[in-house]
Formats: C-alpha cells, sequence, structure tokens
C-alpha cells in the first residue's frame, strides 16, 4: 500500500494506493461522502484490492488533504476538477468509479462530462437531486455553529460509527476494527469548518442531474442501504434514469454499507466487475 500526497491542479490530495494491477481489470477509485475520508473504506480495502488496483483520496476541505479555509474553496465543481487531475497527475483511465453519497454526485458528474474516462460506475446512497428531508433542515444551524467553534460541536456524531462486529455476527473479516474507528472519528474532527458549511448548503442546492441521466451509457450498479430512508428515493431515481443500471439493496444496513454490512457490500461490488470481466 502508497499513503502519498500529490498536487492535483491547485490543491494536495492525501490519498492511498492499492493492490496491483491484473489483466482485464482498470483501476478502481474511490469518492468518499460528505465529512468521511479513505478511513471510510480502510474495513474493506485489504479484500477489494486482492485482485485489482484500488485508489483513494480524501476530498479537498477533508481528512489529510488540503483546507483551504475559504468558502469559495469548496464547491461541486472543485471537486470534479480535483477527481479529473488526480487521474491525470496519475496518468489513469479509464477507471472505475465508486461515490458514496457526496461522492457520488461528483461521480455522476464526472461520467457525464467525461464519458470515456469512466469503464463504470457503482453509486452508492446517493442520488442525482438534493434529497431534502429533516436532516438537511438540522444542518443549517450547524453550518454557523461548526464555522464559528470548529467541529467539535458535532463531534458526538462521531460516537454513531458502527462498532466491531465478532466472527459471530459474520463478516468479521471486513468489520471496522477499534482504530480503524478510531481513524474514522479522527478524520471527521479534521474536517475544515469552511468546508463543512460548503459543502452541507452545496448538499441541498446542486443542479439535478435527473434529466441528465440518460447519458450515461456506462455500466452501473446502484448500491443502497435497505435502511436509508433518505436516499432509497434517490436509488431508485438512478436506476429509472441510467440505462441498464442495477440497483442492489444491503438489508440490515444505513448509509455506509461498506461499513455496517461489509461482506454484502464486497459480494455486490464483485457481482458488478463480474458483469465487466466474468467470474474471476
Amino acid at each position: 500500500m502508497t499513503n502519498a500526497q500529490l498536487t492535483a491542479g491547485d490543491t494536495a490530495l492525501n490519498y492511498e494506493d492499492h493492490g496491483s494491477p491484473a489483466p482485464g481489470t482498470e483501476p478502481l477509485v474511490l469518492l468518499h461522502g460528505f465529512v468521511g475520508s479513505t478511513a471510510d473504506w480502510s474495513g474493506v480495502l485489504p479484500e477489494l484490492a486482492a485482485d485489482r488496483r484500488v485508489l483513494a483520496y480524501d476530498h479537498r476541505g477533508h481528512g489529510g488533504s488540503a483546507k483551504p479555509g475559504r468558502a469559495e474553496a469548496y464547491s461541486f465543481d472543485a471537486l470534479e476538477a480535483d477527481l479529473g487531475a488526480f487521474l491525470d497527475t496519475l496518468g489513469l483511465g479509464p477507471v472505475d468509479l465508486l461515490g458514496h453519497s457526496m461522492g457520488g454526485v461528483v461521480a455522476q458528474r464526472y461520467a457525464l462530462a467525461h464519458p470515456d474516462r469512466v469503464r463504470s460506475l457503482v453509486l452508492m446512497d446517493t442520488a442525482p437531486e438534493p434529497s431534502g428531508g429533516p436532516l438537511s433542515l438540522l444542518m443549517r444551524p450547524l453550518e454557523m455553529l461548526v464555522r464559528r467553534r470548529g467541529m467539535g460541536v458535532v463531534g458526538t456524531l462521531a460516537k454513531l460509527l458502527p462498532k466491531p462486529r465478532s466472527a459471530d455476527a459474520g463478516g468479521a473479516r471486513g468489520a471496522l476494527t477499534a482504530e480503524q474507528r478510531d481513524r474514522q472519528a479522527a478524520a471527521f474532527l479534521a474536517t475544515d469548518p469552511e468546508a463543512f458549511a460548503a459543502f452541507a448548503r452545496a448538499l441541498r442546492s446542486y443542479p439535478p442531474l435527473t434529466a441528465r441521466l440518460g447519458g450515461i451509457a456506462c455500466p452501473t450498479t446502484v448500491l443502497v442501504g435497505a435502511g436509508d430512508k433518505a436516499l432509497r428515493r434517490g436509488a431508485g431515481q438512478l436506476v429509472d434514469g441510467i440505462p441498464g443500471a442495477r440497483l442492489v439493496v444491503v438489508d440490515g444496513a444505513k448509509h455506509s454499507p461498506q461499513t455496517e454490512q461489509p461482506q454484502a457490500w464486497l459480494a455486490a461490488v464483485r457481482a458488478h466487475f463480474e458483469r465487466l470481466e466474468g467470474p474471476r
């Protein structure tokens, strides 16, 4: 595994590079969600990278990547540009993209703008338009609090991260350890307060992509946790709008199936690649 930083355009991005290229595969790039980081994938990366090259990076303002500290530096346009610069800097493409939540919006945008650079998509717990709901309203007062007092005011949310699962519960090889869970919590608290506020607003107001989904021609799997009530509708919109898209609902999971039901998540991702490459 390589853990390093690179300068992509005007931004220093912290990234991880796992596994090795294998015949018939393309690099898989993982895009985490709002207030996430590369730590979000730590419980599944070893198995995911067993037969392919897998890369993950922290979005600007998140994890170990650059934190400009200016609201105007944080937008979906900037995240899309960062993805393109990341691929260009490492000489990657075409790639398979897996985007979670906010990262799924970036993946949709990039696939529409650069269809020649994306072999396939996995869109996880995301939507083609703002999902709204009570959580969206709750974020409004938090934005000002976080900008004034830092991420500590919502630090208690880190306590909601999944606990390690025992071998008896199943999926122990992919479950988070206490160390990995602490790494997620530390990355959450390290999010730039300006990034928190700017992306919280962007997630409530980004231009809908729903009418453009027919332009995504690559093989697509839509993953969603059975308990992710806010994004089940968005998953349905993606499946209805993207030609040939397949829906996988992960039982026992909410917004982060890769940590809540890691073995079911891995099985779904492997099934996606079997569609492209055949059984391995």
